[in-house]
């Protein structure tokens, strides 16, 4: 549910914070008080076009946040994980910038977001009707979700999005294999050059480092052989023999000493036999340029291989590896073209079998679909027809299938008696769109998955029975999920559990836009308002009445 919107310096609003609740929300005011600016706030935090004019008159920057409770927290958290945002533990804070220039910004839960990651990132928490910019219900192609959302073809679609997977998988393997025969060819000799130069090279696992060690050593030859002879010498005149000798002297007198003797000893031995060592290293440690430019030469081979193939010789190893298995490949292509056809002829069998069995829950369902939202529609004042029109997939499509079975839906309606039936988007009216919105989601009240719906011009066009079918049927919905609505209409305001007010005034020669929860009397005043522009007596009298019969039921739900 949306929880919270603070506005800031947006349009005729200084600054204003609306706090939202469960279940039926209403916003009432005079024309021009602000309301729609609201809905303008919302669309922005759910990823719509900045415009620069919404920047209020002597601000910067103007700033819309908001604060969304998921009704499946742990969904929104993966998605958002997904989309590379952080997570919050169930809850969602979206804030946007504006600024003068037109420049925006906007961020999830504190990061910094593309408009695409915030439309992404918010898809499912609020459906806006009546600003055509955001009714999910005019994307002709999430109509299929409605319908199998009804259907409940969740597990089965689950299922067949998996096997299309596959199968676009194979049929990408298949096609890359089945490419043009030239450009086999020319890739085919382009890897034997390739490979020839690798082979010819036959470079070994580390050796580009033993190489350069062996280098090392030879470069310092002279210093190495200095070195030892330096040590040699050293060694021969530090008198350990001679030491351990005395010591086995004083031992005969006192044998406590013998252990040390032996000890010295030991160690003079060991001095002896490093000393014979370095004499054989010194005399070994002669310089080798004929070695050492037989070095330099190989060393550069494999450092030209290297930059070649990937920046290290275990890279180009690796790459001389994939290059054999292509190369392979190529060569044995009839064979593996076949066998690459098979798997994918066998996949879209067993995509076809799952397509054809949703495919005809959709068919199923959609009669019924159709019924139930016609007679919501006519509940609400609409005598429409509505139709369900199929269409064979076709973006993306493999062997007749696409991504989502076998056909695409797209709803049609007929909003009066003898009209023809049109795709939602061509119908002109936000009135009638909001009232096909809010029957549609009457059908779908347990499977959609919305959180929450915003309702703007549902009462455009209405009045009287209709306007308290329509208040009716939104406090219903409200049973559910959130709704917002904004309305002139006391017969629809006086089902909502919170009532807001959005009211304009001059102060100090601006304008300013507040919004504030009515209770008790100061809502009853309100409702008079709605019902006769003023708050006399019988206007009064008549809001009483219309409350108390439409919380009626209420009192009798819980009593229950």
């Amino acid at each position: 549910m949306l929880e919270l919107l603070r506005v800031k310096a947006f349009a005729i609003i200084d600054e204003l914070e609306v706090h939202f609740a469960s279940g039926f929300n209403v916003l009432t005011g005079e024309t021009g008080a602000g309301k729609s600016i609201l809905v303008d706030a919302l669309n922005l935090i759910l990823g719509g076009r900045a415009q620069a004019d919404s920047v209020r008159t002597g601000a910067e920057e103007a700033e819309v946040q908001a604060l969304f409770r998921p009704r499946d927290p742990a969904e929104c958290d993966a998605r958002l994980a997904a989309l590379g945002l952080p997570a919050a533990g169930g809850e969602l804070v979206v804030r946007r910038t504006v600024q003068r220039e037109g420049r925006s910004r906007a961020f999830v839960n504190g990061a910094l977001a593309t408009a695409a990651q915030l439309q992404q990132a918010t898809r499912g928490l609020l459906d806006i009707s009546g600003q055509h910019e955001h009714v999910g219900l005019l994307d002709a192609a999430l109509h299929l979700d409605l319908l199998d959302a009804h259907s409940g073809c969740g597990p089965l679609r689950d299922q067949y999005a998996a096997a299309f997977a596959a199968l676009s998988e194979a049929e990408r393997a298949r096609a890359q294999l089945d490419s043009d025969e030239s450009q086999r060819a020319q890739r085919a000799d382009w890897l034997e050059f390739q490979l020839d130069e690798l082979v010819k090279a036959a470079p070994q696992p580390g050796e580009d480092e033993q190489l350069l060690q062996e280098r090392r050593v030879l470069a310092a030859a002279e210093k190495l052989r200095a070195g030892a002879e330096e040590t040699e010498t050293l060694l021969a005149d530090a008198g350990a023999a001679r030491a351990a000798k005395k010591l086995e002297e004083m031992a005969a007198i006192d044998p406590a000493l013998a252990p040390l003797a032996q000890t010295v000893r030991g160690a003079a031995a060991e001095l002896d036999e490093a000393v014979r060592e370095l004499s054989r290293y010194g005399s070994r440690s002669e310089g080798d340029p004929q070695r050492l430019e037989e070095l330099d030469e190989r060393i550069e081979v494999l450092r030209k291989i290297s930059r070649k193939h990937g920046g290290t010789l275990a890279l180009a190893l690796a790459r001389r590896e994939e290059m054999s298995r292509e190369l392979a490949m190529l060569a044995n292509h009839d064979e593996e073209l076949k066998r690459r056809a098979d798997e994918v002829q066998r996949l879209a069998a067993a995509a076809l079998a799952l397509a054809e069995k949703l495919s005809a829950r959709r068919r199923a369902a959609a009669s019924g679909f159709s019924k139930a939202v016609a007679a919501e529609l006519a509940a609400l004042g609409m005598k429409s027809e509505l139709d369900v029109r199929f269409t064979p997939a076709s973006d993306g499509a493999i062997s007749g299938l696409g991504p989502r079975g076998l056909e695409t839906a797209e709803l049609l309606l007929s909003p009066n008696p003898g009209e023809e039936l049109r795709p939602l988007a061509r119908i002109a009216s936000g009135g009638e769109l909001s009232r096909v919105l809010l029957a549609v989601k009457r059908v779908l009240a347990e499977s959609d998955p919305v959180d929450a719906y915003l309702f703007d011009e549902v009462d455009a066009g209405i009045g009287g029975a209709t306007a308290d079918a329509v208040g009716r049927a939104l406090a219903a919905v409200a049973r559910r999920r959130q709704v917002i609505c904004i309305t002139h209409l006391p017969q629809i305001a006086v089902f909502a559990g919170k009532h807001l007010t959005v009211e304009k005034e001059v102060s100090r020669g601006r304008t300013h836009s507040r919004v504030a929860p009515v209770e008790g009397d100061a809502r009853i005043h309100e409702l008079a308002r709605l019902l006769s522009g003023k708050t006399t007596e019988v206007a009064l009298t008549h809001a009483r009445e219309m409350l108390a019969a439409a919380q009626e039921p209420k009192r009798s739900r819980k009593a229950v």
